[in-house]
């Protein structure tokens, strides 16, 4: 039996004591093959491939799959090696780098080439990435676990606020903190949402608070009907930035919840704050 070793870098080159290996038949029959090392032996090569008499170790400096092309909604890193493209399935590390859902490994590294073609359709959404083409708006989760769950806008869902099947609605997306009860999303509001002197309109506002205070209970697993809203404006919110929003669960007595919500500026100022009244649906007895 023959052993032997090899490395795939960040970039998805295959190495074989320094040389890259460019025979695409022998990189396809190794990954055919490759699978999650079980065995007892070289135990720093987290995949292993036995072709014939051969025992073939990789040791892995990202990611075993590395697509280096996208090409007509498909991502490829060879001929026979790709995967559908799906906004959905994008994420990124605490470095910035880009990742595909992948059958091989979980996640797949996008290559330097790819990542800077898709830059086109990616900005900064808060402290994260959305990505946004003609079809999708898809927030790009981080790939390191985080305490945190994303309500991302729901396919079957109308609600104005934060349904995907509305064509006029404004499809946010919202990061709720399980431990602090907690819910925050950056929003830039489009020109219908105006009032005057490129002031976003105060019934807006109310809008974006009752959204968000309620999400605050969406990760709760909570279905509640907004009971009252209060809103203070204590500045002008101007248009064309981006706000950020907060909200949090004060108290739960009974059927009652009372929430807080607060919007801030791009320069981080607090423009306005609201409270509201959330009543838990009655449950109904078969």
């Amino acid at each position: 039996m023959s052993i032997y070793h090899y490395y795939i870098t960040d970039q998805g080159d295959l190495l074989h004591e320094q040389i890259v290996m460019n025979d695409e038949s022998l990189i396809e029959m190794i990954y055919k093959n490759m699978e999650i090392n079980r065995t007892p032996h070289c135990s720093e090569a987290k995949y292993y491939a036995k072709i014939g008499y051969e025992e073939i170790y990789l040791h892995v400096q990202d990611t075993p799959i590395v697509f280096k092309t996208l090409r007509d909604n498909i991502l490829y890193m060879t001929n026979n090696i790709s995967i559908q493209f799906n906004p959905n399935d994008l994420r990124f590390n605490e470095h910035g780098y880009l990742y595909h859902r992948s059958t091989i490994g979980n996640w797949a590294r996008l290559h330097t080439h790819v990542t800077m073609q898709l830059s086109k359709n990616i900005e900064k959404w808060g402290k994260y990435y959305i990505y946004k083409d003609d079809v999708h708006q898809r927030v790009i989760e981080p790939l390191e676990k985080e305490d945190t769950i994303f309500l991302h806008p729901k396919p079957e869902n109308q609600c104005f606020g934060c349904g995907l099947n509305n064509t006029i609605g404004l499809r946010m997306t919202f990061v709720y903190h399980p431990q602090l009860q907690e819910v925050e999303t950056w929003f830039t509001p489009p020109t219908f949402m105006m009032g005057s002197l490129n002031v976003i309109h105060g019934g807006m506002v109310s809008l974006l608070f009752d959204e968000t205070m309620s999400k605050v209970l969406t990760g709760m697993g909570i279905k509640a009907p907004t009971g009252t809203l209060s809103v203070r404006y204590l500045k002008p919110t101007y248009m064309d930035q981006e706000l950020h929003i907060t909200a949090s669960l004060i108290s739960e007595k009974g059927r009652k919840l009372e929430l807080q919500a607060s919007m801030y500026d791009q320069s981080k100022v607090k423009t306005a704050s609201g409270t509201a009244l959330f009543i838990k649906r009655e449950q109904v007895n078969p």
